[in-house]
């Protein structure tokens, strides 16, 4: 491990985004430093699922393979999904998106998070890794930026990336501030049985508290994403074992038929949450650190995964302008190629929640006669799934 040396990346934070945005920076010929506060544990292919899944796209997909990270992630438990169901508790319509639609083998993939970051640190090799180590300090000079960890090592580089999620440490140093809410909701999570096959199709249901979906996993069960208003949450969470199953089961309107198990539940809070700017002089911000979307879309991670593809391609042409890793003028464009995509679906998916949280019954009506038309009309259809699928038309060389 290098001592106060001087790094083109100093990426703060080793979860999913910031140890995949490691692997590809390094990959790409930058030398990088990754700094974390807890090494991830191993994945145990015998322990039950992580609580945490993500629904892997295809586009971001594109990119894990391109760094050889895919291969060690589909060794393991994996689920792909060829379909998905959504409808209105309310209403009888149902939107069914086919992945035979847009011509691939399937829409996307049930991946636990851990095991994303498993592979990613196991393909840390040309990365310096300091950990566990926090960021304690951050000082941004004209051509260079210095960090101060907590063990009192100072890191060098031209670049510094917040990666470290929500509240970053690295957003918070150099004064980006943020918008956003709380949705005043909780998500509870978890892997369920339920008494028939998920048939590879992830299903959603919306309720006036939020929607239940289900996300097929590989042994057959169901991982949980059950989104209820706070105090619907509160009530849930002090059910015992067999009513909570029964709430289930009435809440998914009994598609999967009765939940027959679940052997272990959490919930955690839901906000949206935007920064201003993702780059100032010599820092980027990639991934929840940037902006944190509403879980029902399942697009979190992929929006984070996308945030790397554009980011090394932004660093990759300043390196052939003869650029330094921390150009302003680079970084910019990584801004310009992310933001704008970030903020749709940011708007996207707090419109869905607002739409589908409403007891309002016009609300109710426009979202059966929503769902009806999305279903009628194939390019409606079309357009949801290409952005479902997260298939770019940026070019960026990782998501070719």
């Amino acid at each position: 491990m290098k001592r106060n040396a001087r790094y083109d990346v100093a990426i703060v934070g080793g979860g999913m985004v910031g140890a995949v945005a490691a692997v590809a920076l390094g990959q790409a010929g930058f030398d990088v430093a990754l700094v974390e506060a807890k090494a991830p544990a191993a994945f145990d292919p015998a322990a039950d699922f992580d609580l945490r899944q993500s629904a892997i796209a295809p586009g971001p997909r594109r990119l894990l393979d391109n760094l050889g990270l895919w291969a060690r992630v589909a060794d393991s438990r994996i689920c792909a999904f060829t379909g998905m169901k959504v409808w209105d508790a309310g209403h009888e319509a149902r939107l069914f998106l086919e992945h035979t639609a847009i011509g691939l083998p399937e829409l996307g993939h049930i991946v636990e998070n851990g095991l994303v970051v498993d592979a990613a640190w196991q393909a840390l090799d040309t990365v310096d890794v300091f950990c566990p180590a926090m960021l304690a300090g951050l000082d941004i000079h004209e051509a260079f930026v210095t960090l101060h960890l907590d063990d009192e090592t100072e890191v060098t580089a031209s670049l510094v990336v917040g990666a470290e999620g929500a509240n970053s440490a690295v957003r918070d140093a150099v004064g980006i501030g943020t918008t956003g809410w709380s949705y005043d909701q909780r998500c509870t999570v978890g892997a369920v049985t339920t008494e028939r096959h998920h048939q590879h199709i992830a299903w959603q249901r919306f309720t006036e508290t939020g929607p239940v979906a289900f996300l097929p996993l590989s042994d057959g069960r169901c991982s949980l994403a059950w989104h209820a208003d706070d105090a619907l949450a509160a009530e849930l969470a002090d059910l015992d074992h067999d009513a909570f199953c029964a709430r289930l089961t009435e809440a998914s309107g009994g598609v999967l038929g009765r939940i027959e198990r679940m052997d272990t539940r959490a919930a955690f809070p839901l906000k949206l949450m935007h920064a201003e700017r993702y780059v100032e002089p010599r820092v980027a911000l990639i991934g929840d650190a940037a902006h944190v979307v509403h879980p029902m879309a399942g697009q979190g991670v992929n929006l984070g995964l996308l945030d790397v593809a554009e980011l090394v391609e932004a660093l990759e042409t300043g390196r052939e302008a003869g650029a330094d890793a921390g150009a302003l003028t680079y970084l910019r464009r990584y801004q310009r190629a992310r933001m704008s995509d970030n903020l749709a679906m940011l708007a996207a998916t707090d419109g869905l929640k607002r739409l589908y949280g409403s007891a309002n019954p016009v609300l109710r009506r426009l979202r059966g006669l929503a769902i009806s038309g999305a279903s009628a009309l194939s390019p409606v259809r079309q357009i949801m799934l290409h952005q479902a699928v997260g298939l770019s038309d940026s070019g960026a060389r990782l998501l070719r």
